[in-house]
């Protein structure tokens, strides 16, 4: 029993631990330029526990992909948030363009895209903490995976809606789990994928 305590005690710790320096990395990157290396170096340390390699000198490792991915993870960024742009600008304007007998289709279509870009970018962070790529080369991987296992990709959804609601419902919660919880799920679940393609 108290072995039991220790681990779930030891869990709760490495995830907050791993939270924290999430948020003092985005910060320190100026929160716009920090998001997404810090979001893949978090990434990378997940990748490390999901292969079973507890006890890493986190800081350290963490200053360490952080480093290595500050500039390619910033271009990778910029050019999705020009791509939800532009998926935002198609959906204000539809009812200006279409004829209202066609706006619903118009409506989905665009919204399928979105699903797709949304998810390709948070594969994004599993594929640049997994594989040693050229830049452009993540975004294929990334929509790779998208449609590799349609399955996985509804379980990494449900997640997500999971995870908001819990994050809306229960903030409390949101401080514990924050992002390390939601990203050892979505590794897990891309982690298994890379294993079937050969790559551990």
């Amino acid at each position: 029993m108290g072995r039991l305590i220790f681990q779930i005690a030891d869990l709760i710790y490495r995830f907050v631990s791993l939270n924290i320096l999430w948020l003092v990395f985005t910060l320190a990157g100026l929160g716009i330029f920090g998001v997404m290396p810090s979001t893949v170096a978090l990434f990378s340390i997940v990748r490390e526990w999901v292969r079973g390699e507890k006890d890493i000198a986190l800081f350290s490792k963490y200053y360490a992909f952080f480093k290595a991915e500050f500039v390619r993870s910033n271009i990778l960024g910029l050019f999705f948030l020009v791509v939800f742009y532009v998926i935002y600008v198609n959906f204000s304007f539809v009812s200006y363009f279409y004829a209202a007998s066609v706006e619903l289709f118009i409506y989905i279509v665009i919204f399928f895209f979105a699903v797709i870009a949304f998810m390709t970018f948070i594969n994004l962070f599993s594929v640049m903490a997994h594989y040693e790529y050229k830049t452009w080369h993540y975004l294929k991987a990334s929509a790779g995976l998208v449609f590799l296992h349609p399955v996985k990709t509804i379980l990494q959804i449900v997640w997500i809606v999971a995870y908001v609601i819990i994050a809306v419902n229960f903030p409390k919660v949101f401080v514990v789990i924050g992002v390390s919880v939601f990203a050892y799920i979505l590794m897990s679940l891309n982690y298994s994928t890379f294993k079937r393609l050969g790559s551990t």
